[in-house]
Parts: C-alpha cells; sequence; structure tokens
C-alpha cells in the first residue's frame, strides 16, 4: 500500500470519529496520516467544514502546550501508530504557518539544544508579525534572554510584561513549560534588582516597577528562600508591614528545626521583627524573633539589625524590651507569692522569656552590659543553675567597675550555699551586711542566706535575729528570697526553726514586735500551718493587741474546732475581756479534747495578772462544780479545772498531783465526806482526765 493509499485511509478513519465528535481520537488518525503523507493529511483537514476544522487546530494547540496527551490508536488493518508532540508541532504549522503555538512549540525545542539567540531573534519577528498572541512569545523570549547570559535584564522586562497583562496565565506557563530554568531565572532577577535599586532610588515609578517583580517572584517561586526575603524586605520598604510578617512566616514554616541558624532564617527573623515593631502591638512577637536571631549569629544579626533599625527605633525598642522584661519578672514574682506550697518550684516556669528578654537586651544595648549581666546571673540562679550564676558573678567582680557589688555579692553568696560551700558563702553575706550602705534588697539577701547558714551551726537564736532584721526591713522581699532563694530542701527545717525560736523568745519576754514581724512571715510562707498561726496571736497578745489576737484564733478555730492550744488561747482571752461564760464554754472544749498539757507553753508567755486571773477562776469553778453535782463526769471536770489552776500557779507538771490533794483537802470543809474520799482514791490511782 503505498504512503498516499495509507494516508487516506487514516483520514477515512478520522472522519468516522470525527462525526461521532471524538475529537482527540480524530486528530490522532489526521496526524497518523501526515506522518505517512502530509499533503493528503493537510489536504483533507482543510476540506472539513469551519467549525469541525477549529476544533482539530484547537486539539493539535492543546497537544502543543502540553495539556492533554495525544490518544494512542490502531486502524482496523495497521499496527499501533506511535505519535509524538513534535509531529503535530509540524503539522499545525504546515496546516497554519503563521500559528505561535506551533512556533513556540520549535522554538522551545530550538531553545533546548541551546540556540538562545537565534530564538530571541524568531520571536522578535514573531511578536512583530503576531502582537496580540503576544504572552507565550514574551515568555519564551525572556527565557531564551535569561539563558543567553548577555540579555537576562531584558528578559526580566519581558516576564514582567507579560504577567502583568495576562498574570494567571503567564504564571501557569512558566510554572509548566519553564520548571527546570526557574533557578536561572530567579538569579537574573536577584542580579537585575539589586543593580536597579541601586541606580534609582525612591522613584515611585520604581516602587511599582519593584512591586510588580516580586509579585512575578512570588508567583513562580513562592518557596524561594531569596524571593521570601526579597520580598519581605521591599514590603517593609513601602509599609506593607502586616504582609511583610505574612511573608516571613510562611517563608519560615518551610524551614526544619535543623536549619534554624542559617542566614536566610536569620534574615527572615529580623525582617519580621521589624515587621511586628512597625505594626505596633507585637511587641512579644517582635522580641521573640530578635531573641532567636541573636541567639544564632549575635555579629551578623546585629549588623542586620542595624540596617532595619534607625538608632531613635532601635531606642524603642529598648523601652518595649525593658517594660517587657520588668513585666515578666513581675508575673514570676507574683507566681512566687502566690505558690502555697512551701517547698514547691511553681513560677519557675516563668524565667525562660525572662531571660530571653535580658539576652536580647545584652545585645542591643552594650552600654548596659553589667546591670543585664547581673539580672542575668540573678535569673539563672532563680530558675536553678547556679553554676551559671556563679560564673557571671565571678566575671563581673573581677571586673574593675564596682556598681552592683552587694548585688553580685549576695548572689554569689547564695550561689556558694547551693553547691554546699557554706564558709565561702558566709564571707560575702558578712561583707554585704558589714558595708557602710547596703542595698536593701541585697541585705536581706544576706541576712536570710547567713541566717540560714547559722541553723547548721546550731546557732538558731542567731538565725531568728537575722530573719526578724530582714522583716523589718522589707517583709516581702523576704518571703520572696525565702521562697526563691533558698534551697527548696531546706525551706522546712527553716520554717520549724523559726517557729520554735519565735516562741522561746516570747516565752522569755523578749522582742513581741520582732516576734510578730517574724511570725507575719512564716504564716505568708505556708499559710496552711496552724503553729505559724498561734505563734502570730501569742506576739499580738504581749504587744497589747488581744483584740487582734482574738480574731485571729478565732478565724484558725473555725479551720480545726478541736485545736486544743487554740481553744486554751482563747479561753484566756475570753476570761480576760470579761466574758466569763464564753471562756468556761472553751476550757470544757480544751477537757474534752483530753490534752491539758497545751497550757504550757501559753502561760509561760501571759502575763502574771492573767495566769492568775486563770487561777483563780479555774479554783472557783472546780468548787462550783463539786458543790453543784456529785457524777463521775463532774469530779473529773472539777480535777481537770484544779489541774488548771496548779499550772498558771506556775507548779511543775511533776507536783501536780500533790498540789491537787491538798487543794481538795482545803476544799474538803465544803465537800460532802464521801465525795472526797472519792475525789482522792481517783487522784491515787493516777486517772487523769484531762
Amino acid at each position: 500500500m503505498s504512503p498516499e493509499d495509507l494516508a487516506a485511509l487514516l483520514c477515512g478513519e478520522g472522519d468516522e470519529h470525527l462525526s461521532q465528535q471524538e475529537f482527540p481520537v480524530a486528530t490522532a488518525f489526521y496526524l497518523a496520516a501526515f506522518s505517512c503523507c502530509a499533503p493528503t493529511a493537510v489536504q483533507r483537514v482543510k476540506s472539513l467544514g469551519h467549525g469541525l476544522w477549529e476544533r482539530v487546530v484547537a486539539t493539535l494547540e492543546a497537544w502543543c502546550r502540553g495539556k492533554g496527551q495525544i490518544p494512542k490508536i490502531q486502524s482496523r488493518n495497521l499496527a499501533v501508530v506511535s505519535l509524538s508532540v513534535g509531529i503535530a508541532a509540524i503539522f499545525l504549522s504546515t496546516l497554519i504557518p503563521e500559528n505561535v503555538v506551533a512556533s513556540v512549540y520549535k522554538l522551545e525545542a530550538l531553545l533546548r539544544r541551546g540556540c538562545s539567540e537565534e530564538v530571541v531573534s524568531k520571536c522578535n519577528l514573531l511578536l512583530e508579525a503576531n502582537p496580540r498572541d503576544s504572552m507565550e512569545l514574551l515568555l519564551l523570549r525572556a527565557l531564551a534572554r535569561v539563558l543567553s547570559g548577555t540579555q537576562a535584564g531584558k528578559g526580566v522586562v519581558d516576564y514582567v510584561q507579560a504577567f502583568v497583562l495576562h498574570q494567571t496565565e503567564a504564571v501557569a506557563y512558566v510554572c509548566s513549560r519553564q520548571r527546570e530554568h526557574l533557578p536561572q531565572v530567579v538569579q537574573a532577577f536577584s542580579d537585575h534588582l539589586s543593580t536597579c535599586q541601586e541606580e534609582s532610588p525612591g522613584c515611585r515609578s520604581l516602587q511599582q516597577w519593584l512591586g510588580d517583580c516580586y509579585s512575578f517572584l512570588a508567583a513562580v517561586a513562592p518557596g524561594h528562600t531569596w524571593v521570601c526575603r526579597a520580598r519581605a524586605a521591599h514590603l517593609l520598604k513601602t509599609g506593607k508591614f502586616q504582609e511583610c510578617v505574612a511573608v516571613c512566616t510562611k517563608a519560615l514554616e518551610g524551614f526544619s528545626a535543623e536549619n534554624l541558624g542559617g542566614e536566610d532564617v536569620l534574615a527572615l527573623l529580623l525582617e519580621r521583627a521589624a515587621g511586628y515593631f512597625f505594626l505596633g502591638g507585637w511587641t512579644q512577637e517582635m522580641m521573640q524573633d530578635l531573641a532567636a536571631a541573636f541567639a544564632a549569629d549575635p555579629a551578623r544579626a546585629m549588623k542586620c539589625f542595624e540596617e532595619l533599625f534607625s538608632p531613635h527605633d532601635a531606642e524603642k525598642i529598648e523601652e518595649q524590651a525593658r517594660a517587657a522584661l520588668e513585666g515578666r519578672f513581675a508575673a514570676y514574682r507574683e507566681a512566687v507569692r502566690a505558690r502555697a506550697e512551701l517547698r514547691g518550684n511553681r513560677g519557675t516556669e516563668l524565667l525562660p522569656p525572662v531571660i530571653q528578654t535580658i539576652q536580647l537586651l545584652l545585645h542591643i544595648c552594650p552600654g548596659s552590659s553589667r546591670e543585664l549581666s547581673v539580672r542575668l546571673a540573678d535569673c539563672h540562679l532563680l530558675q536553678g543553675h547556679p553554676g551559671a550564676a556563679l560564673d557571671i558573678c565571678e566575671q563581673l567582680l573581677a571586673a574593675e567597675q564596682n556598681t552592683y557589688h552587694n548585688t553580685l555579692l549576695a548572689l554569689r553568696g547564695f550561689c556558694s550555699l547551693h553547691a554546699q560551700d557554706h564558709h565561702g558563702a558566709l564571707q560575702d553575706f558578712q561583707r554585704v551586711i558589714e558595708h557602710d550602705s547596703p542595698h536593701p534588697n541585697s541585705c536581706i539577701k544576706a541576712l536570710c542566706g547567713r541566717g540560714l547558714i547559722r541553723i547548721s551551726g546550731g546557732s538558731n537564736y542567731l538565725t531568728a535575729l537575722d530573719y526578724i532584721t530582714a522583716c523589718q526591713l522589707k517583709l516581702e522581699e523576704t518571703i520572696f528570697t525565702i521562697k526563691s532563694y533558698v534551697p527548696w530542701n531546706q525551706r522546712g527545717l527553716l520554717l520549724k526553726v523559726l517557729q520554735e525560736e519565735g516562741q522561746m523568745m516570747l516565752q522569755r519576754k523578749r522582742d513581741a514586735p520582732g516576734v510578730f514581724q517574724l511570725a507575719s512571715l512564716l504564716v505568708e510562707l505556708d499559710s496552711s500551718d496552724e503553729a505559724s498561726r498561734i505563734l502570730c496571736a501569742d506576739a499580738l497578745y504581749q504587744m497589747g493587741r488581744g483584740e487582734e489576737a482574738h480574731r485571729l484564733l478565732a478565724l484558725a478555730l473555725s479551720r480545726n474546732p478541736q485545736r486544743a492550744p487554740v481553744l486554751a488561747r482563747l479561753a484566756l482571752l475570753q476570761l480576760k475581756r470579761g466574758f466569763v461564760y464564753d471562756g468556761n464554754q472553751l476550757l470544757k472544749r480544751v477537757i474534752r479534747t483530753g490534752d491539758s498539757s497545751c497550757l504550757l507553753p501559753i502561760l509561760d508567755i501571759f502575763q502574771d495578772e492573767d495566769r492568775k486571773l486563770l487561777q483563780s477562776h479555774c479554783r472557783w469553778r472546780a468548787l462550783a462544780i463539786l458543790k453543784g453535782k456529785q457524777e463521775g463526769a463532774a469530779i473529773k471536770e472539777a480535777i481537770a479545772h484544779l489541774s488548771f489552776a496548779i499550772l498558771a500557779a506556775g507548779r511543775t507538771p511533776g507536783c501536780q498531783w500533790d498540789l491537787l490533794l491538798r487543794e481538795i483537802t482545803w476544799m474538803g470543809q465544803d465537800v460532802q465526806p464521801d465525795l472526797l474520799f472519792h475525789l482522792k482514791q481517783q487522784i491515787h490511782l493516777g486517772h487523769e482526765v484531762v
């Protein structure tokens, strides 16, 4: 069979599929016929009706553009025919010699062979002849110019022109047909834009041109790092701060955790920080980005920082960072103050942002490095890293500058204390305390530290004096020092030692106001500890503030109604106030608890006249009970009151039973003989009721 006959047969099959509106298959048969005998196929297609002719041409153009695949066909009496887009382009250009799509395809093939100059020349001719169908030719010429190496700037102009005229189509074409050349395209834009910005800064038309360039780049290479950086810088320069932040955020999301220290990430972080700064109201986010950038590469970050921010801007950033620092540290102090558990460390999770802010300020405020370094050492110590704090303290104390000397000594003392170096710690604390004009907060730290060391030496009384002095300087700061600087595993022991020493000082009638301050401190340290509240009430009593002591004890009783030490104190206060009935009821409740020994420490604290009042009242009450009732319960209550009376008289517990016998014998004239015998028998048997 001749080529002409075969082509005619294939065209006939194409006509059949065309009649069934199977346009891709029909066009494939015409294309197969063209590969056998071009004139036959061209003549047959040109003879088609106008609508069918357009459908065949449109199908060929779609294949040349890469939209859809050429279907595989098989003639009834022939083997499978293999077809290609290249043949389709030749067929299309034969049908329509001026067809732009076919020309573009052939020029693309020519460009792939490295003939960029020839492609530019032919594109010029085609653009002159077909100004309406310019997009694909413009983009092809643009790529050819970029690849030529000598006309890259003109290529950039072509890309932007095509993008402005046909935005969606141009982006789709570049992303599909020129994807492999995108790195060269981006580099061409980079080279051109750097030159362009250097030559004509501040021109409004130039800014519009730059905006079109960056919009094109963002559309065809949205994930390219340089594109993101350059576009963000342009948006920042043109005042589009929110868009700048969005671009940087999207770009940063593409980096893995391992790549966060690179130059590109650093630049994006600083540009986003600048966007946050100029937007206003994003201080926390701005500082986080700045801190991350400086942590990655301080020198490079500082250079970029100085390029992005004016000296006036830098001052504002410092102000905002310092305000944030104070706010964050205040939040930490409040968390420590509100901490219910004495041995807990709640609040330390708030310190990392504080440390991050200090480190940022150290980079951007070199003139304040000593002050900020002191605060950094302080935060490291508070966070539980005394080693890091000690290194900073040693470095600063070794310097010639003497500012913050007492603060550094106090901090170093606690670092040594954490390291069990009590001798070194005591030396530092002593130097602070003995200074002619110590800073109050440093002095409080030194007093608390020295007091803690004195416990290990057995000087508990001196410990109490140190903490009383600290409270007198500033109670809130003393509370904070104990909760944050004193090691957590020593706070419980410190609490007990201070409670015991405070109680002993009251028993010796020493410095009730000081003990009151000490007790107030202990209540703040652990509000659930009843012993501290009782100590506070005892101190108030000795200071002549009985009403306040009564209110404090009543509150303690509401929490624990059966607490004998509280009941006994309230009973004594009620008797002192003249409320005999209430005092009697409270004494009965003490008797029911079975703990008469609770009176011993109380009586050492109360005044002589109040002890005598209790003694006379209990003797009178015992006699009244014995006169009125003869039951066993009454006998026990009478003995209990007599025991209270003897304790109030200052007798030791070992003499109590002999004194009870004497007391009952003295009362015998008013008591029936059989009841008197029964009382003496109970005492001899040692049946203590209370």
